[in-house]
């Protein structure tokens, strides 16, 4: 499957939407190295994927304060 340009735009768009339309303002700790450093990574209809900025997991599972 080619990817364009504007399929790429169209994904940052969406990203961004997710972002504005988080369920919650709980604190999210890293299941790893529990620092609060984490970060909303993508998502869609499968579900959000996270990162922590400080050790680099990457995973849809994150401790909700």
């Amino acid at each position: 499957m080619m990817e364009n340009d504007e399929d790429f735009d169209r994904l940052d768009e969406m990203i961004l939407e997710e972002g504005k339309k988080s369920p919650s303002k709980k604190l999210l700790i890293c299941p790893v190295c529990k620092s609060n450093h984490v970060m909303y990574y993508l998502g869609g209809q499968i579900g959000y994927m996270y990162q922590c900025k400080d050790c680099g997991y990457v995973g849809s599972f994150v401790i909700e304060k």
